[in-house]
């Protein structure tokens, strides 16, 4: 077999591997423009969503407010398909409050988010204690802040008593609800803000020192 022949051969064997490659180039473009790639599977779903209704935060504050034991240990999670508690005794300094979970009521106004939970002691029977919280409005981020009353709206014997308590668990219920809401989403909690019947929660990156900044 001649020089010419073999470069011949191997000239044309070159042309065929070209083709097949060009070809397999086509059929990929061809095909994931007209099949294109299957997308990813969605996430769970989120539990707490980025705006609540007053039933939903009605909700979520009502569980929150079961507090821990006189241990400090976390209360056990209600198993799944049992009602949820409707009452616990709150325990403080040796005085004990009867709390009336499944009476807890939330009314978002504009800036302020109203709760209301029914307390009871042999003293002063049972009636509704009103804590009041002023955060931001809508597009207004005003950060995890809020102003409130020196004691909660009610029965003043009953407020005095217990009233700064109930603000606070109130006030770590909304905090921790801030705070679950932006851990499922891998952020940092943000801001609280409210607007006529809803409560929106904003989440984002944490915020860190730049360098060089001041603490």
């Amino acid at each position: 077999m001649s020089t010419l022949t073999i470069i011949v051969l191997m000239f044309l064997l070159f042309v065929l591997v070209l083709g097949i490659c060009i070809g397999l180039l086509l059929a990929w473009i061809w095909r994931h423009r007209h099949h294109p790639p299957l997308p990813p599977p969605p996430g769970p779903p989120y539990t707490i969503p980025d705006q609540l209704g007053e039933t939903d935060l009605t909700a979520q504050i009502s569980a929150r407010l079961m507090g821990t034991t006189a241990n400090g240990v976390p209360m056990p999670a209600v198993p799944a398909g049992t009602p949820p508690p409707t009452k616990v005794i709150w325990v403080d300094h040796g005085n004990e409050v009867l709390v009336h979970l499944d009476s807890t009521a939330v009314r978002i106004l504009d800036r302020t988010v109203l709760v209301s939970v029914d307390l009871e002691t042999d003293q002063t029977g049972r009636t509704p204690l009103v804590c009041s919280f002023a955060i931001s409005g809508a597009g207004e981020l005003g950060g995890l802040v809020a102003t409130t009353d020196e004691l909660p709206r009610g029965l003043g014997s009953l407020a005095s008593a217990w009233g700064q308590q109930l603000q606070s668990a109130v006030w770590s219920s909304l905090m921790g609800l801030a705070n679950d809401h932006a851990a499922e989403r891998s952020l940092s909690p943000r801001a609280l803000s409210a607007a006529a019947g809803t409560l929106s929660l904003h989440a984002g990156a944490a915020l860190t020192n730049a360098p060089g900044s001041a603490a």
